[in-house]
């Protein structure tokens, strides 16, 4: 889990960092970065993360780090609601992190409640939304 405290509204919780202080292969640094995400501590660990327009923020992490094998199943991806609510999904390569965190929905269910749920898979997680 990226972070396990509520988000606050306003956005997400902890603080940025600036990009330059935090070590991390150059590579991807880089990718992350051209892909909208700035480090950041969550308090529990560190995330990427990138505001989204319609009042959420994406995060990415490999195991509550900033850097992690791209090729290994060890990163997490999640949609965070600024008022509340998550969807995180475990076990991804890098790349599909970055997939993810494109077509994760607003943590907000049909009927209005805020999901807050950790999904092993991606198919998962959408199937629960659909």
């Amino acid at each position: 889990m990226i972070s396990s405290r509520p988000h606050g509204a306003g956005g997400p919780y902890g603080t940025d960092v600036e990009p330059a202080r935090v070590k991390v292969p150059q590579a991807l640094r880089d990718e992350l970065l051209e892909a909208g995400f700035r480090p950041r501590d969550t308090g529990d660990g560190m995330a990427w993360n990138r505001r989204d327009g319609d009042g959420t923020h994406v995060m990415i992490s490999a195991n509550g780090a900033l850097s992690g094998d791209p090729d290994r199943g060890e990163w997490t991806a999640g949609r965070y609601g600024d008022k509340g609510g998550f969807i995180e999904v475990t076990g991804l390569t890098l790349q599909a992190a970055l997939d993810a965190v494109a077509i994760l929905p607003r943590p907000v269910r049909v009927d209005g409640s805020l999901a807050e749920a950790i999904y092993p898979s991606l198919e998962e997680a959408m199937s629960d939304f659909a």
